[in-house]
């Protein structure tokens, strides 16, 4: 029987997130640069486990950035009367919550890092809509199984240090309830309840709030990866793979700064009045050391390792990761330079294909929590809400005004250039026609005045 209430919902959320949590947290070490390190044991010196830390490479947010770079916001509308007090409403909403430097960034990363994201819409102090980004870390949502985007439940949990307590809000179809528990009992406890309390489902949590019904479902949003993993989730392996590379490549370096020797004829054991010889601190190693050899006695000394073929297996796992990942190779190597020019043209092509295919994902989600937003300062309305993005195909601005020459040529009107080329807001379009009207305003002026 599904839960009704948020007291009901409570146990099943938070054992649902825990139940995440080994999962994102693997992921979360690899975002953070923090991957597994290549194979050790578990009494390895700490200088070795330094070592190995070394040859690790954030490929994980390179993968997920080269992607997020494509998916900028760039202004909302509503409808098509540009003057309305919705219109204002939902363009206030827009720039008081950063919807574009804040919001819409974080909730991207957390989709394409994660899988999941969840965007949450709240009454702020003053009445107003306050909008977050939410990581699965701390947030799980029961979702419909026919309609994945759309919350059944949702909660979404918090620690305030200061009051050294933990707070869950816990939203259910018809209402929510705040939730509450003690982080830290007497401070001899401090260690022990921080790794207790650490999960969503430890510890007892009570009442804060009476249940307040409200009628209407979380004020949530769910964003789903198309993939249904994070982007560089299904190339773990091949990551690891990478890293492992690049220590066996520093463990051959680092060896040969310290070749082996070895003295072949046979060392005397005693010197002349019997006693033993310390051959260890006669031949002791060191800058501008010389070491007089006895008669016979030959010096061997390794030959150096060639550590080209481990370089070059390295930028053949990274030729493989940047092709299954649908990434740019010079993103994961800057300065290689041999790759074809129709290889590059292919891989761009993939890369913009899977930048339209999440940007649907993020603008519906940003449409829908905008609509939750102006419910919530009492607009109702049937318009559409309709975001305006930076092209994911034309990032910089030779791309872009290359291909709004083309279009002009072609016949296309200059606000759909604005629009769908050059990325403009529709504020930055409706400013550019005011601003064009004053030019022309001016040269009708300067023209009259000159035939005077």
């Amino acid at each position: 029987m599904i839960p009704v209430t948020p007291a009901e919902w409570l146990p099943v959320l938070t054992a649902r997130l825990d139940a995440a949590q080994p999962r994102i947290s693997l992921l979360r070490r690899y975002v953070d640069g923090d991957a597994p390190l290549p194979e050790m044991g578990k009494n390895v010196r700490a200088s070795w486990q330094r070592f190995q830390r070394q040859s690790r490479v954030n490929l994980a947010t390179k993968i997920s950035s080269s992607l997020a770079e494509r998916l900028i916001p760039n202004g909302i509308d509503v409808g098509s009367n540009t003057d309305s007090d919705v219109v204002a409403a939902a363009q206030r909403i827009w720039r008081d919550n950063r919807i574009k430097g804040v919001v819409a960034k974080e909730a991207t990363h957390h989709m394409l890092n994660y899988a999941t994201s969840y965007m949450t819409a709240w009454v702020g102090d003053n009445g107003h809509a306050v909008i977050t980004a939410d990581s699965p870390e701390m947030m799980y949502a029961a979702t419909d199984p026919l309609q994945p985007w759309k919350a059944r439940a949702a909660i979404r949990w918090w620690r305030d240090s200061d009051a050294e307590t933990d707070f869950a809000i816990v939203w259910c179809q018809i209402g929510w309830q705040l939730f509450s528990r003690s982080v830290w009992v007497n401070p001899a406890e401090v260690v022990e309840r921080r790794i207790r309390n650490n999960r969503a489902s430890s510890d007892q949590w009570d009442a804060a709030t009476e249940f307040v019904i409200t009628g209407e479902g979380p004020p949530v949003v769910v964003l789903n990866n198309p993939l249904g993993m994070g982007e560089f989730e299904p190339h773990l392996d091949t990551i690891t793979r990478i890293n492992a590379g690049i220590l066996e490549r520093r463990v051959t370096s680092a060896m040969q700064a310290w070749r082996q020797r070895a003295l072949t004829g046979g060392l005397p054991q005693k010197d002349a009045e019997g006693n033993d010889i310390d051959w260890a601190s006669v031949f002791e190693p060191a800058p501008g050391a010389l070491w007089d050899i006895p008669a016979g006695i030959e010096l061997w000394e390794s030959d150096a390792t060639d550590i080209r073929p481990l370089l070059e297996g390295v930028k053949d796992d990274l030729r493989e990761l940047s092709e299954m990942s649908a990434t740019p190779f010079p993103a994961l190597l800057p300065g290689s330079q041999n790759q074809s020019a129709t290889g590059s043209a292919a891989m761009k092509e993939a890369l913009i294909l899977k930048a339209r295919d999440r940007l649907d994902v993020v603008d519906t989600g940003l449409s829908a929590i905008i609509s939750k937003a102006l419910r919530i300062e009492g607009f109702e309305t049937e318009e559409t809400i309709s975001l305006s993005w930076e092209p994911p195909d034309h990032v910089s601005l030779s791309e872009k005004y290359d291909a709004a020459v083309k279009a002009k040529g072609a016949g296309e009107s200059w606000k759909s250039i604005a629009r769908n080329i050059l990325g403009y807001s529709p504020e930055q379009i409706e400013q550019d026609a005011l601003d064009l009207a004053d030019e022309q305003l001016m040269s009708f002026v300067d023209n009259a005045n000159a035939r005077v």
